[in-house]
């Protein structure tokens, strides 16, 4: 999917670059709101907004904030089971819930890709910002789970890192206001251990102006 993805933006970069021609650019800018299907460690939801200004014809800055609804990777749940376990063998039956939510918020350049014979706009993106990676890990058992374990900040705890954020997309205009964005983002977020990827992919609904 990762080298898909590469592959998409790769070409329309190229398409951008053999046939981006001058013209009065359309907007001054727009705003939308977006729902994607998130997906890399687990499978889950991104909601957020965009906003963004026109520099040139092909060239925008953006901002873009939102929210994930979950990314725990396989290693959280494994380390929870760990002590699961441990907390079963002195406490009886003992379950477990993880959780990994991400809020961030980043910002970049979008170029868009001049297609003078058709209202669609295809573009790609790059940015960074900053993510923060909220674990959650919940213990239930017959007893005080914190008497038998304390869960350190691989399972409990927040981490703000640097994110880096690369995408593309295609807007397709509805009338000369509303438009659809077609979208998909990967973005990194270094956090201290291995790191985090996330792939998004989704549907914008923007109002430009």
């Amino acid at each position: 999917m990762k080298v898909f993805a590469i592959s998409v933006l790769a070409w329309l970069a190229l398409a951008g670059a053999a046939h981006a021609q001058s013209a009065a650019s359309p907007d001054a800018g727009y705003a939308e709101f977006f729902a994607q299907s998130s997906f890399g460690n687990v499978t889950s939801q991104a909601y957020g907004g965009e906003v963004g200004f026109t520099v040139s014809p092909a060239l925008q800055i953006f901002g873009e904030f939102g929210w994930i609804r979950d990314t725990v990777p396989a290693s959280v749940g494994a380390n929870a089971q760990i002590i699961a376990s441990g907390i079963a063998a002195v406490a009886g039956s003992t379950s477990y819930q993880v959780r990994q939510p991400v809020t961030f918020g980043v910002g970049g350049v979008k170029y868009r890709v001049s297609m003078p014979q058709s209202r669609v706009s295809p573009y790609v993106l790059a940015g960074g910002g900053v993510g923060s990676v909220k674990r959650q890990t919940t213990f239930t058992t017959t007893g005080d789970a914190s008497q038998y374990a304390t869960i350190g900040t691989d399972l409990n705890g927040t981490e703000t890192k640097f994110m880096l954020s690369l995408g593309g997309g295609v807007d397709v205009p509805v009338g000369s206001v509303v438009v659809f964005d077609v979208q998909y983002r990967y973005g990194r977020i270094f956090t201290s251990d291995s790191g985090l990827n996330v792939n998004r992919v989704g549907l914008g609904l923007g109002f430009r102006f």
